[in-house]
């Protein structure tokens, strides 16, 4: 991390920590852990980035994941999120994969809302590790961020 404070709107990530992924799973690829706070310091949900493009990422994954706890949901932390994350992400990559799942209309709307393009919908191999915990297909984007 290199120890800018990242803030967009009412938002504030606190960089929680970076995991390595566990050497047995060569589809995972290590990630920066961050907790979203709002302006009251509340913690409302985290954004994961993974730093990699292993199939897992290309077409399940995506480099950015993000979860706002259900009492926050509907005030645009994600993408207020997202935002804040963007510099740090620029030290990594000029553009970057998000995915959604395809009934998941509010995180494709916050994607959107980024200004990302819409690449394509793919169907999620078996092998791969978020068919396991229920991933069938999703919505691909590529997000430019510099």
């Amino acid at each position: 991390m290199n120890g800018d404070l990242l803030v967009f709107g009412p938002v504030t990530l606190n960089h929680e920590k970076y995991v390595e992924p566990p050497k047995t799973d060569s589809e995972l690829v290590p990630f920066h852990h961050f907790l979203i706070e709002n302006e009251k310091g509340e913690v409302v949900g985290h954004i994961n980035f993974r730093i990699g493009n292993t199939s897992h990422v290309q077409n399940c994954a995506g480099h950015l994941g993000y979860a706002i706890n259900e009492a926050f949901r509907g005030k645009h932390y994600s993408l207020y999120a997202c935002l804040a994350i963007k510099p740090f992400i620029q030290d990594f990559y000029s553009s970057i994969l998000i995915t959604a799942e395809v009934d998941n209309a509010p995180s494709i709307n916050i994607i959107e809302k980024l200004g990302a393009e819409y690449l394509d919908q793919v169907v999620v191999p078996k092998t791969d590790p978020g068919y396991v915990h229920g991933a069938r297909q999703k919505v691909r984007y590529k997000w430019a961020v510099v």
